[in-house]
């Protein structure tokens, strides 16, 4: 774990950056993670400013916004800051607590009621959901944001409907319907968790899974290492790593100048 935390931080050493291009275009940069500061804006410790036309999905105004809520951004630079160009909120499962500690039958580690309908924040883990915040809603809808394990399971929940065939095994897909009779009925399926595309560095803030059907390891299903190289981490902790193009095992000598200057740059919150 030490070796892991010292290599880490070895690679993600603070230069300036000169230019965001590289082969084929700008490097786009996202955020997932759970916002960790209001007042000067945090998420997974790395702070923002909004563009003046962000675009928001999940809240209607950044009042709206509260610590603990976990957001997908697409950000981009702004002089030496970063600023948020995109902001969804996403919440990991909204639905009915079936049991103590339990939503949609997922077990849940936080301050749950005894009964009624919970939106929860967090990530997902190997034994259910770590919750960063839990509010309780009136509506009858429910939903489950997670990995799709190939068959009939978005994260831990059994789904019915929506033709889940067409995504394959890995893919995080947001799942939308009412849950009846322990299976939630699929109304609406979605693809990703960002709204204009999946950037190519991304910072991850989050629990590594198993990947479905492979020997790799994933953080939101869109990041992926090899179980070999993160031998020494914890399951139960969470973790952040920065993904170029959806691996987080990238070597340094394979990037580009600019590439190197962008990860340089974005990655400096990926500490542990």
């Amino acid at each position: 774990m030490i070796r892991t935390i010292v290599l880490i931080l070895t690679f993600m050493v603070v230069l300036p950056v000169f230019a965001e291009e590289k082969e084929g275009g700008i490097i786009g940069t996202g955020v997932i993670g759970r916002i960790t500061a209001l007042d000067q804006f945090e998420v997974s410790g790395m702070r923002f400013d909004f563009a003046p036309d962000i675009e928001l999905k999940g809240v209607r105004a950044l009042d709206d916004l509260r610590m603990g809520m976990t957001l997908a951004l697409s950000t981009g630079r702004d002089g030496e800051a970063w600023q948020i160009k995109s902001l969804q909120h996403m919440p990991v499962l909204s639905g009915p607590v079936t049991a103590p500690g339990e939503v949609m039958g997922v077990p849940v580690a936080g301050a749950l009621p005894a009964s009624g309908a919970v939106q929860v924040d967090g990530f997902w883990s190997e034994s259910g959901i770590v919750a960063s915040r839990i509010t309780e809603f009136a509506e009858d809808a429910a939903q489950v944001s997670g990995i799709y394990d190939g068959h009939s399971q978005v994260g831990q929940v059994p789904v019915q409907g929506g033709d889940l065939s067409e995504f394959s095994p890995g893919q995080t897909l947001t799942v939308l319907g009412r849950f009846v009779d322990g299976t939630l009925v699929a109304e609406t399926v979605m693809q990703g968790p960002f709204m204009d595309g999946s950037p190519d560095l991304v910072l991850l803030e989050g629990f590594f899974q198993p990947m479905p059907r492979s020997d790799t390891l994933s953080l939101h299903g869109i990041a992926v290492a090899s179980a070999t190289a993160e031998q020494d981490i914890d399951p139960d902790e969470p973790v952040r790593r920065c993904a170029l193009h959806g691996r987080t095992d990238f070597l340094r000598s394979a990037l580009t100048t600019s590439e190197e200057e962008m990860v340089n740059s974005f990655c400096v919150s990926a500490t542990n």
